[in-house]
């Protein structure tokens, strides 16, 4: 006789989580840097972070949080555009960038877990909204990541939420997937380190293929005018 269904026994046929930090893990590049060089070309890149600087020394020396840099930053290269235009800035910066950037040992590791049908999630201090058009490529179903607060059409330059770092992503992944055992967590920082800790198989820095020009490519990155050829036009 079959046993019959409770929610105990619903709790232990939930198919086990494998979570997947980007930056770092998946990818030899910080997206996030990469995206805002992507939006604001290379002088004004430049000039934004320059006048980033005190904000980022002040984090340095432990005189505001990490979530309020991510704001600031937000507001000085995001704020006040159209939803419109930023999500398919989003879209023309995935499909463009990631293929660059990708570790195809760490996609590897991704794709097995898809295949044995485990549930994959990004999760990631970056944003979400560029982070979906690389996840539905990937074949990938939850994206658990910073997502912006957009008011009447338009970036306010503030977080939507927290940002998803630290004891964060594990709160993510908990909110996310209640009841599914955490099979697998990968990552590469002390951003990290509460999402591995939970997992009952914990991956650190174990993907580690890269350019070996890595340097010259990542210049090349921040410093090619192909990025700006590539831009949706601004309406």
């Amino acid at each position: 006789m079959n046993e019959p269904e409770t929610p105990l026994n619903a709790t232990k046929a939930v198919r086990p989580v494998a979570a997947f930090d980007v930056d770092g893990t998946l990818t030899w590049a910080d997206s996030y840097l990469l995206f805002l060089r992507f939006v604001a070309g290379r002088f004004g890149f430049l000039v934004n972070m320059i006048q980033l600087i005190p904000v980022f020394l002040a984090y340095r020396l432990g005189a505001v949080p990490r979530s309020a840099v991510k704001e600031k930053t937000l507001t000085v290269f995001l704020g006040g555009m159209a939803a419109e235009e930023y999500r398919a800035r989003c879209k023309a910066f995935a499909q463009l960038i990631y293929p660059m950037i990708a570790r195809p040992d760490g996609l590897a590791r991704l794709t097995a877990h898809i295949g044995v049908r485990d549930q994959v999630a990004l999760v990631s201090a970056s944003l979400r909204d560029y982070l979906v058009v690389w996840a539905e490529e990937l074949g990938v179903e939850h994206v658990l990541a910073t997502e912006v607060e957009i008011v009447n059409g338009r970036l306010t330059g503030r977080l939507l939420g927290q940002n998803c770092w630290g004891p964060g992503k594990l709160a993510a992944l908990q909110t996310a997937f209640p009841h599914a055992p955490i099979l697998a967590a990968y990552g590469d920082t002390r951003g990290d380190k509460e999402m591995l800790a939970a997992a009952q198989n914990p991956g650190f820095r174990i993907f580690a293929e890269s350019p070996r020009d890595r340097l010259t490519q990542l210049i090349s990155l921040y410093a090619g005018n192909f990025m700006e050829r590539r831009l949706p036009n601004r309406p």
